[in-house]
C-alpha cells in the first residue's frame, strides 16, 4: 500500500470519529473505540451530535461539535448542572482530549495534501436549552486552516475526506458557505438546503471523498455564470430562477382560466348562485366559497376539500378524517389513506408497541433521514417514545389511555 492510501486511510478513520466517537469518549457503550481519545467518565450520554462545518473565502473553516443530552425531569436537570460545575471549573480536562484528537486529525490531512493545514482557537462550554425540549449542551469549537481547497474564485470542500465519512443514527453534519457565497454543487443530495447551508441527518455512510461541497461568490450564482451550473443539489440561483419560471406560468395559466369562466358565464354555461333552474328556493340556497349549498344542511366547505397528505396521495377531507381515525384500527383502513404517523402506529401495534427504529426503516421501507424526521414529530406530539438501549434506538408506543 502506498504512503498516501495508508495517510488518507488514517484520515478518514480519525474523521469518522469526530461526530461518534468525541461522544463514545465522554461515555462509551461497550466495544466503541477510545483508544487515541481517553475516556472521561462523568459526562451524560449525549443522545445526539451535531457537527457544524463553517467555511471562510480563504478555505479555513470553523467545526463546531455541539453533544445534546435529553433532560426528561427535573432530577435530570439537577444531575446535569452538577456535570456544568465540573465543566466549567476545570474546562481543560474536558478540552484537551478533544483538542488532542482534532490536532491528530489536521496532522494527518496535512500530510497529505498540499496546502498547509493547522488545528488552532479550541474552546468550548456548555449550557441547557430548550428547543423546545430541555437539551443539556456541550460545544466544542475550532479553528482548521486549509479546510478546503480554493479554485479560482470557489471554495471546495472533499478532498479531506479522502476515504469517506460517517455521522451516526439521529447525528447531523451541517456545511455552510463562507459570507457572501452560495452553494453551486453539492453531492450527495443533502436532506436540507437553506441560505447557504446543507445538512444531512445521519444514519449516512458518505462514499470516498464526500461530502463534497463547491461555494462561489453570489453574484456569480446570479448572473448565471458557470460555477453555478446543475451539479447534484444545484444552488441557490438555479432555485431562484426555477422559482421564477413556475411564478410566470402560474400567471399564464391563471390568466387563460378567468378567460374561460368569462366566457362560459357570457354563453350562459356557467351559472352564478340563484339560478331559476336550480331545484331548491333561491332563499334556501347559499353561495359559500363558489359552490352552492342547501342551507339548514351541513355546510362544511372543507369537508370535501382534498388533502395532501404528504406522499403523494391527495384523498377528500372525509375519507381523511376517517383515515386519521386509524389509532382505533389501523389494520382496517386502506394504507393508502394513512399518513406516515398513521403507518408508524400501525406498524408499532403488529409488534406489541415497540420496535427498534432500524426496523422501523425496514418494515415501513423509507430512507433513515425520513424516518428519523416522522418519529422526532411523534416525540414532539407525545404520540412515541424514544428510548436508547445500549447503541440503539428503540421507539415506544405511548398508549393514550
Amino acid at each position: 500500500m502506498r504512503r498516501r492510501d495508508r495517510t488518507a486511510g488514517s484520515i478518514a478513520a480519525l474523521l469518522v470519529a469526530v461526530c461518534c466517537v468525541v461522544a463514545v469518549a465522554f461515555a462509551a457503550p461497550a466495544g466503541a473505540q477510545t483508544t487515541a481519545f481517553p475516556q472521561i467518565d462523568d459526562q451524560p450520554e449525549p443522545d445526539n451530535t451535531i457537527t457544524r462545518i463553517s467555511l471562510d473565502a480563504d478555505g479555513s473553516a470553523t467545526w463546531e461539535i455541539t453533544l445534546r443530552t435529553r433532560l426528561e425531569n427535573d432530577t435530570e436537570v439537577a444531575e446535569y448542572e452538577r456535570f456544568q460545575e465540573r465543566f466549567r471549573s476545570n474546562t481543560s480536562r474536558y478540552l484537551d482530549p478533544f483538542a488532542d484528537r482534532m490536532t491528530g486529525v489536521v496532522a494527518a490531512a496535512n500530510d497529505s495534501a498540499n496546502r498547509e493545514m493547522r488545528a488552532t482557537d479550541f474552546e468550548a462550554d456548555t449550557s441547557i436549552q430548550e428547543v423546545p425540549r430541555r437539551w443539556g449542551v456541550v460545544n466544542f469549537r475550532f479553528s482548521w486552516t486549509g479546510f478546503a481547497a480554493v479554485d479560482g474564485d470557489a471554495v471546495v470542500v472533499g478532498d479531506v475526506f479522502d476515504g469517506g465519512f460517517f455521522i451516526g443514527d439521529d447525528d447531523a453534519l451541517a456545511i455552510a458557505a463562507p459570507d457572501g457565497y452560495a452553494i453551486a454543487d453539492v453531492s450527495p443530495t443533502p436532506d436540507e438546503t437553506e441560505d447557504g447551508v446543507v445538512e444531512w441527518r445521519g444514519r449516512e455512510d458518505f462514499a470516498d471523498g464526500h461530502p463534497s461541497v463547491r461555494a462561489v461568490p453570489a453574484a456569480a450564482v446570479d448572473e448565471g455564470g458557470g460555477d453555478a451550473g446543475g451539479g447534484e443539489g444545484s444552488g441557490d440561483g438555479t432555485v431562484a430562477s426555477n422559482v421564477l419560471i413556475l411564478v410566470a406560468l402560474g400567471g399564464l395559466l391563471l390568466v387563460g382560466a378567468l378567460v374561460l369562466v368569462a366566457v362560459a358565464v357570457r354563453t350562459g354555461r356557467l351559472g352564478l348562485g340563484g339560478d331559476a333552474d336550480s331545484d331548491a328556493p333561491a332563499a334556501n340556497r347559499s353561495v359559500n366559497g363558489g359552490v352552492a349549498t342547501e342551507q339548514g344542511g351541513e355546510d362544511d366547505s372543507t369537508a370535501a376539500a382534498p388533502e395532501d397528505l404528504g406522499d403523494g396521495t391527495v384523498v377528500p377531507r372525509e375519507e381523511r378524517a376517517a383515515a386519521s381515525d386509524a389509532s382505533a384500527d389501523p389494520g382496517e383502513i386502506d394504507p393508502a389513506l394513512l399518513t406516515d404517523e398513521d403507518r408508524v402506529t400501525r406498524a408499532l401495534r403488529e409488534e406489541g408497541g415497540r420496535m427498534k427504529q432500524s426496523d422501523v426503516v425496514d418494515a415501513l421501507g423509507w430512507s433513515k433521514s425520513k424516518t428519523s424526521r416522522v418519529l422526532s414529530r411523534m416525540v414532539d406530539d407525545g404520540e412515541v417514545e424514544k428510548l436508547r438501549i445500549g447503541r440503539e434506538n428503540v421507539i415506544d408506543l405511548i398508549d393514550e389511555e
